[in-house]
């Protein structure tokens, strides 16, 4: 199955230029039909040029780095910190000797420059995503997360980091003969560690999309609300994502955070690589306007896969928003006015930008086997992601049906890349039935002209999420502050270096951040929120019966008729 980006001329399948590496694309000219990990588009003015994405990997985040490195002697000494608390204390405390800190904290305080999003632009981005919020985290975790990190470059960052991926040894990543010897590596700990750090990402999400919960039952929902610290002069959806807001503070989190990440994964290649010069940036340009890319512009490619394809101004709507919020994350004003301006420049991103992430693992050595390009199946993300999100409430969906699911997301070209096993035709049948089951309440929400239906839904929904991520994080909200080291150590069991067993630790929360960042619990409000679920979900199951009963009749009716008629002829 082939799925096809915007605009295509008509053409032939055998003109189709079909690329394998990077190398291909140099022969691409403007006008030509390309296809790429079954994905196809044609060529434009919008298409970035393989020169282009080599110039970005070798950008980072100047001024974020420059900020941590004055505020932070080292990178371990931000473990467990509040990132942008820390430098705000930083550039408080320093009597005007933090000119880089203070640098930094100017341009995250400012409004995007030709990139601010409107008001109703943000309600109609806010609006789709809670209409689409299952749909949307889908896309999320099993496109943007589970296969969106999976290519060479981002998986060398997550290994550096420890984050998404197992701990296992070294000396036991090797090719995997099946999917049950794979899954059977994985511990508990490990599995339940990666799924901490995706609720934690979508607490960002939930954060970007003006969804709030009080963080105590004696707090009200609206001095918690995303937008409590916002620019009082604009809405309440736009000032979450103004300095101040919830969603601003979130967004500045995040760059802060993998500022961290690409000192350690520097300050690591300094160690074992003395006097190299590395080939890319950690985290650089290109792979953190993929990143965004995946938050934009793959959950409307997604929602399109799912049929529920959302109008052309939704879709600009959320690109808006996120545009917006990218300038926050630390993505180039230059990229952001270039390549996230239109449908068509985002969909085109994707397509040559974020897709070439993944060529760089095709460009094989004559005579290499894959088992020693690719590595086994545990240094991606994709399988941990998709062990550490099945059978878990509310859907205990298994690790057979996740893989279906990423598949039918992806294009089984991708997912064949990402090293994806076939899935049975009874676990492909059962998970589009349980998708349709899922469309449902959207298809209701069209026709349904009681808007108060619609937006008692929206409102369960927003708080809801939130509740639930709160929950599967230990009832803590969290401050996206950088987890414990990462270092290999000799199991001191082991008789000698022959036998010795890597053990790998780090990637934990520091001590007290738990403590820090804990939320109370309000099972009053989580009762009333049941008691309002129940009531939405039983309205729509009563009018949909009632629709099928007085269908029915009325159709037993006009046909009983029909028949008299006829005879009476």
């Amino acid at each position: 199955m082939s799925f096809y980006i915007g605009q295509i001329r008509p053409f032939r399948w055998s003109e189709v230029k079909h690329i394998s590496n990077r190398h291909d694309l140099l022969d691409v000219t403007e006008g030509d039909v390309v296809e790429t990990f079954g994905h196809v588009f044609q060529w434009d003015e919008d298409c970035v040029p393989v020169e282009v994405c080599e110039r970005w990997c070798q950008i980072g985040d100047p001024s974020c780095d420059a900020a941590l490195r004055e505020a932070f002697a080292h990178p371990s000494a931000s473990i467990g910190k509040d990132l942008l608390a820390a430098l705000e204390e930083y550039a408080a405390g320093a009597d005007g000797d933090a000119p880089a800190t203070r640098a930094f904290l100017e341009e995250v305080h400012q409004t995007p420059p030709d990139l601010s999003a409107t008001e109703e632009e943000v309600r109609i981005a806010q609006e789709l995503f809670a209409d689409d919020s299952i749909q949307i985290m889908q896309a999320l975790l099993h496109y943007s997360l589970a296969g969106g990190l999976a290519s060479s470059r981002i998986v060398r960052t997550l290994e550096a980091v420890s984050y998404l991926l197992p701990h296992v040894s070294k000396g036991k990543k090797r090719a995997n003969s099946s999917l049950e010897e794979v899954v059977s590596q994985i511990s508990k700990e490990s599995s339940d560690r990666t799924f901490v750090r995706l609720v934690e990402t979508m607490q960002f999400i939930l954060d970007i999309m003006g969804c709030t919960a009080p963080t105590s039952p004696s707090q009200p929902l609206e001095d918690s609300s995303a937008m409590a610290n916002g620019d009082a002069s604009h809405s309440p959806r736009l000032a979450s994502l103004l300095p101040g807001g919830e969603g601003w503070r979130s967004a500045v989190r995040v760059r802060l955070l993998h500022g961290v990440a690409r000192w350690r994964v520097q300050t690591r290649w300094e160690r074992e690589h003395p006097g190299e010069v590395p080939d890319s940036v950690p985290i650089s340009q290109e792979e953190v306007a993929a990143t965004l890319a995946s938050f934009s512009t793959i959950p409307m490619w997604c929602l399109h896969r799912l049929h529920l394809p959302p109008s052309p101004a939704q879709a600009s709507a959320y690109l808006a928003l996120w545009r917006h919020i990218g300038f926050y994350m630390g993505v180039s004003p230059s990229i952001l006015l270039r390549y996230f301006s239109t449908l068509n420049a985002a969909d085109k991103f994707i397509a040559t930008a974020a897709l070439n992430l993944f060529l760089e693992e095709l460009s094989v050595p004559s005579g290499a086997s894959l088992e020693a390009t690719a590595g086994s199946l545990l240094r991606r993300p994709t399988i941990p992601i998709l062990v550490a999100v099945s059978n878990r409430p509310p859907l205990n969906t298994s690790i057979e049906y996740n893989i279906a699911l990423t598949t039918h997301l992806l294009g089984s070209p991708l997912a064949a890349h990402l090293g994806l096993p076939p899935t049975s035709l009874w676990t492909r049948v059962k998970m589009h039935a349980f998708l349709l089951v899922q469309r449902v309440p959207h298809y209701f929400a069209r026709y349904y002209p009681r808007r108060t239906w619609l937006e008692k839904r929206r409102e369960v929904l927003r708080e809801g999420m939130v509740r639930s991520v709160r929950w599967n994080m230990g009832m803590r909200r969290t401050a996206f502050r950088p987890r414990t080291s990462v270092r290999d150590d000799l199991d001191e069991k082991s008789s000698g270096p022959a036998g010795a067993e890597v053990v790998v630790h780090g990637g934990e929360l520091a001590p007290g951040v738990a403590e820090a960042e804990g939320v109370r619990g309000d099972p009053v409000r989580g009762r009333e929120l049941t008691r309002i679920w129940k009531e939405v979900f039983l309205e729509m199951v009563g009018v949909c019966v009632a629709t099928c009963v007085i269908g029915s009749v009325l159709g037993y009716m006009g046909i009983t008729f029909a028949m008299r008629h006829v005879r009476l002829l």
